[in-house]
């Protein structure tokens, strides 16, 4: 499991659904509007290769905010979670 600022990423259970992006991307437009540009968070798919890539960038602040991160609020699968 890789561990990126107060985020915990299991590639192994994501999904790719990218909703984890749409929910960050709201957090960062005021939850105006979905726009990838403008999320922290990145899902890449391999489908070749069945491999899902995921990552947080620098640009995270956990959803200050909100009263959890929102990418782990609504990931489906459990493939992000907070660190104790």
């Amino acid at each position: 499991m890789k561990e990126t600022s107060m985020i915990s990423l299991d590639p192994t259970r994501c999904q790719g659904c990218r909703l984890c992006e749409a929910a960050c991307s709201f957090h960062h437009t005021g939850h105006k509007e979905f726009n990838p540009a403008l999320t922290s968070t990145r899902i890449s798919r391999d489908n070749d290769n069945a491999r899902i890539t995921m990552s947080v960038d620098s640009t995270c602040d956990s959803c200050a905010g909100e009263k959890s991160p929102l990418c782990v609020k609504y990931c489906a699968y459990g493939a992000r979670g907070v660190k104790a």
